[in-house]
């Protein structure tokens, strides 16, 4: 459930943020939670009830594979643990009373047996630098200076789009990395937007939703000649080892998903302005 997930997101950030790790360590703890709660087999209630352990048990193995050596125990991540315990019992679920130094630590053998110890899976960021770096040397180095922009941009993306979407709910990691890269290509005039069009989706309301999802009054013009479109949609196709039917489908994913974020800042700030740019 979305309530229970915000949860988590908020208490990992609170423990990333207690144990000293870099706050781009939030989508890494995001993608790690969202793997293990996929791959697990308990029930929901059960999952549900041991979630907040779970929270403190990832952060603590993030730590740990960056150095051994931390200050903060495991009892002290435990604490914030019970914190996100209450918080659950509050809106109404069951959790365990109290979380236990003991309880984290029986977390992490879970994690660790449920993935078979592969806990550095390939997170959005990394997808965005690898397939960004193939281009840049497949190219000669000929758009280094957009492609800098480009991976700069779309992993500032990244971190919003990770902590609202669940992975492997409607995109894995590869696939919004893939959405971003199309959207941010676009926007630097590298790529035009129709080319990157899924075939079934109607030119007017894929201009809309880029329109929409990106907060621009108007579609961005591509600075490539016309002709040297196709190279470079090859280009991408073997950086990124995707088709281009695959990248525009993940292209539309990743702008519907950012669109949806946008609407519910709107909401959330009913006083924003027509055509004011929300920071995705």
């Amino acid at each position: 459930p979305a309530e229970i997930r915000e949860i988590c997101l908020r208490t990992m950030a609170a423990l990333v943020s207690l144990v000293g790790l870099n706050d781009s360590k939030r989508i890494d703890a995001a993608l790690l939670l969202d793997t293990y709660c996929a791959l697990q087999k308990s029930s929901m209630e059960d999952l549900i009830e041991s979630i907040p352990a779970t929270c403190a048990a990832v952060v603590h193995l993030l730590r740990n594979m960056e150095s051994q050596k931390c200050s903060t125990t495991t009892a002290a991540l435990a604490r914030v643990a019970s914190q996100a315990s209450l918080m659950l019992q509050q809106v109404g679920y069951r959790s365990m009373p109290e979380v236990t130094k003991q309880d984290v630590l029986q977390q992490e053998r879970v994690i660790r047996a449920t993935l078979q110890w592969r806990l550095r899976g390939a997170t959005v960021p990394t997808w965005l630098q690898l397939i960004c770096k193939r281009m840049d040397v497949i190219s000669c180095g000929n758009w280094s200076g957009v492609i800098e922009w480009v991976i700069a941009s779309s992993s500032a993306s990244a971190m919003t789009l990770v902590l609202h979407q669940r992975a492997y709910a409607d995109m894995a990691p590869q696939q919004m990395a893939n959405g971003l890269l199309g959207v941010f290509l676009v926007t630097a005039g590298l790529v035009p937007l129709q080319s990157m069009k899924p075939a079934d989706v109607v030119l007017g309301e894929w201009e809309a939703l880029y329109a929409k999802s990106q907060g621009q009054g108007c579609i961005p013009t591509c600075t490539l000649h016309p002709s040297m479109t196709p190279r470079f949609l090859c280009l991408l196709e073997m950086a990124s080892g995707c088709r281009l039917d695959l990248l525009q489908n993940d292209m539309l994913a990743t702008m519907s998903a950012m669109l949806e974020i946008v609407r519910k800042a709107t909401e959330a700030s009913p006083g924003q302005q027509s055509g004011t740019r929300i920071q995705i």
